[in-house]
């Protein structure tokens, strides 16, 4: 456990972390949804234990954190890219870590998310022709001329991925990459 706590995110918010993640993670993927009754009481945690170790000054550390974890990803659910508990849940890993550690989960996230999609796509044998429709719809909006086309082909059913296990990886990958730097050296050099 040693390995995951840092200067950035102490003990008491890494365990609280990891306890988040995980059990989002069965529920998204056990039940297809992430609870409110566990990302708003994560979210009070988070406030409370920022102010607990840094004072007054955690209350802003939390405010920070939740507003980066939150209103970007709510930018998608309005795009319809993403579940509001999912948006709940970068939130409250933000006020429980703080701005710098939930911008690193967030963008973990839509990268691991992404692969999650793409490794989806391929087993279904959907990943070639998806990935055609979508250069065509690209073109589309690009080249003059040259009629818009749907992304989704009729009669065909919608793959979705389970954000929250992206989300619980990249969470663990933030908390590692705090103490060791790894990610950060391998992406900064």
């Amino acid at each position: 456990m040693g390995a995951f706590f840092s200067a950035a995110v102490g003990p008491v918010p890494a365990v609280l972390l990891l306890a988040l993640a995980v059990a989002c993670m069965v529920t998204d993927l056990w039940k297809g949804r992430i609870y409110n009754s566990v990302t708003y009481p994560a979210m009070a945690a988070g406030l409370l234990v920022q102010v607990f170790t840094h004072g007054v000054a955690g209350l802003w550390i939390a405010l920070g954190g939740f507003a980066v974890g939150f209103f970007p990803a709510f930018l998608l659910v309005a795009l319809g890219g993403l579940g509001g508990g999912d948006v709940k849940l970068l939130g409250a890993i933000g006020a429980l870590a703080g701005a710098v550690p939930a911008t690193e989960t967030m963008i973990l996230a839509f990268l691991f998310g992404g692969f999650f999609a793409l490794g989806k796509l391929a087993w279904h044998g959907r990943l070639l022709s998806t990935l055609g429709r979508t250069l065509r719809v690209l073109a589309g909006y690009l080249v003059p001329g040259l009629g818009r086309m749907s992304l989704e082909r009729p009669g065909e059913t919608r793959l979705t991925v389970r954000f929250g296990v992206a989300i619980c990886v990249a969470t663990l990958a933030t908390l590692w990459d705090l103490k060791s730097g790894a990610i950060t050296h391998l992406v900064l050099g």
